[in-house]
């Protein structure tokens, strides 16, 4: 079936080696979305999977069920690159982002276009209410931080901002909308090496690009928030929940904010100047703080030592200067990198 001429939104899913508990569920309830309305297309982007998406038996079902849906590939590795692949290939007004492990309540897409129609300054949209569903549980010494890190939240009021840096009521990826024309201004200036931020890669956990794309907005003098209206389900399996994976997801989400500020906004480059420590200040504390986690071996504890040093380590990253030696060594052992 062709599309119509006017696209209302675009649903874009990008996908890696997917995890079919994950997918499926994913797939399904994109599948239950109430578009009554609206004009909707659906592109699936296959990230250079092991095993094609198109050899699914799911998959394939989602795609001959779902009118206005296609399946295409990247080949270049990292979020971000799928993303921009599933912009070029897209048609509508509105961009809607949806990891393959989001489960959208049906009402997401008509709350956003009440939220385009009231709030037309906010350019860019996220849920409000994200409840994480750990499908393997979770160990209960750690319940508390993962399900914070895995993006939980619950708004009970719409909330929305400009400010010049990352403020609460900002939206994260999941479930992320933003008008077109934003979308392709950034990828634009992405392709010309403006920003250098891509995602998670393959089975590395850096980010920076979520949160670049909403400060980007920000930086053309639009605002950006969440609504508890929107709202959607985190599904994450046993794997996600290990300590050393919870390490890896913090100090990646941490060492990308100074890279992320600096290349939206460079006039913030004497800030981030000014609040550099001396790399023998930052090596000893680290060791320090490392040492002191043989007599408190607390999760807790090494999941705020990543998150540190990932702070720290960003601002000597986006100054193109040299992590210390001992920090790396520490990141090593903890196993954050």
């Amino acid at each position: 079936m062709s599309l119509p001429n006017a696209v209302d939104y675009s649903i874009i899913i990008c996908t890696y080696n997917p995890d079919r508990r994950l997918l499926e569920r994913c797939l399904n309830a994109v599948s239950l979305l109430d578009t009554a309305g609206l004009v909707m297309e659906v592109i699936l982007v296959d990230n250079n999977s092991s095993s094609a998406l198109y050899t699914l038996d799911y998959v394939q079902f989602f795609l001959n069920a779902v009118p206005h849906s296609k399946l295409i590939v990247a080949r270049e590795q990292g979020l971000s690159y799928a993303r921009i692949a599933g912009i070029e290939a897209s048609v509508g007004k509105y961009i809607l982002f949806f990891d393959d492990d989001n489960e959208p309540d049906p009402e997401y897409v008509q709350v956003q276009k009440r939220l385009h129609a009231h709030y037309p300054h906010v350019a860019a949209w996220g849920p409000g209410n994200v409840n994480v569903d750990f499908i393997e549980g979770v160990d209960d010494k750690l319940a508390a931080y993962a399900t914070e890190a895995f993006q939980d939240r619950h708004e009970v009021q719409i909330g929305y901002s400009n400010q010049r840096t990352w403020q609460g009521c900002y939206p994260f990826g999941t479930g992320l909308c933003i008008k077109r024309e934003y979308f392709e201004s950034y990828a634009l200036l992405a392709a010309k090496g403006k920003f250098s931020l891509s995602d998670r890669k393959g089975n590395q956990l850096s980010s920076g690009g979520d949160v670049q794309m909403v400060l980007y907005c920000i930086s053309t003098g639009a605002a950006a928030g969440v609504a508890p209206e929107l709202k959607l389900t985190h599904i994450i399996p046993g794997k996600r929940t290990k300590i050393d994976y919870l390490k890896k997801l913090t100090y990646g989400t941490s060492v990308c904010y100074s890279t992320c500020l600096l290349e939206i906004f460079p006039d913030h480059l004497a800030t981030i100047k000014s609040q550099m420590i001396s790399e023998r200040k930052f090596a000893f504390k680290v060791l320090k703080k490392y040492l002191m986690l043989f007599f408190d071996p607390r999760p807790k504890k090494a999941l705020k030592l990543a998150a540190y040093i990932g702070a720290v380590a960003g601002d000597y990253i986006a100054l193109n200067k040299p992590v210390p030696s001992g920090v790396l060594w520490v990141l090593k052992r903890l196993k954050a990198i």
